[in-house]
């Protein structure tokens, strides 16, 4: 499957939430996600890097604990991804099995999300640790999906609920996460 879609900056994810309310679409419950993303040793996160990226999510919703595996592959940027992925019983063991694959922790992050579905596209609103309010539009499409017109529709969907490209952003949040980790100041011990 692939999996293509746009991101942008928001101020608030009740103005989003209240907008989706008033057009009918429902709001999921917020979960949240940890995510430990492993690229290949010489694996940067630049834009034109197409080396495969591993996941590992831990989803708590309503108390319930789920870990999922995914590997994505970048097809044009990093909002256009080849997605495969499944529900694992042991996190702590596919750790091992990465750490043996040659790949190592890139990103480290935890949000919390609200999901709402338009027609095929998921809406994904998110409060990143660290990082801010954001929200996605996705629509998984077919490998051999037309890019810019798979973008064009989700640009419409955005600009239906009052977002717009002054706010793109073009970075997954793990690439996200290690800009912001760079330019922070790091407090040493005295």
């Amino acid at each position: 499957m692939r999996e293509i879609e746009i991101k942008a900056t928001i101020s608030s994810v009740q103005s989003i939430i209240d907008i989706l309310t008033a057009q009918g679409v429902a709001v999921s419950e917020p979960v949240t996600q940890h995510d430990r993303v492993y690229g290949e040793r010489s694996s940067d996160g630049a834009e034109e890097n197409t080396s495969p990226w591993l996941r590992i999510r831990t989803e708590t919703k309503q108390g319930a604990t789920k870990h999922i595996f995914t590997l994505k592959r970048s097809v044009t940027n990093q909002m256009d991804s080849i997605e495969h992925e499944t529900e694992i019983a042991d996190d702590s063991e596919l750790e091992r099995i990465i750490s043996h694959l040659s790949f190592e922790l890139y990103s480290d992050l935890t949000k919390t999300r609200q999901k709402a579905h338009i027609g095929d596209i998921e809406i994904c609103l998110d409060t990143v640790e660290g990082l801010g309010t954001f929200i996605e539009a996705e629509k998984l499409t077919t490998e051999d999906a037309n890019y810019e017109a798979a973008v064009e529709e989700l640009w419409a969907v955005f600009t239906s609920l009052g977002v717009t490209s002054r706010d793109a952003v073009m970075d997954g949040y793990d690439v996200l996460m290690n800009k912001h980790l760079a330019t922070t100041p790091q407090v040493t011990g005295q």
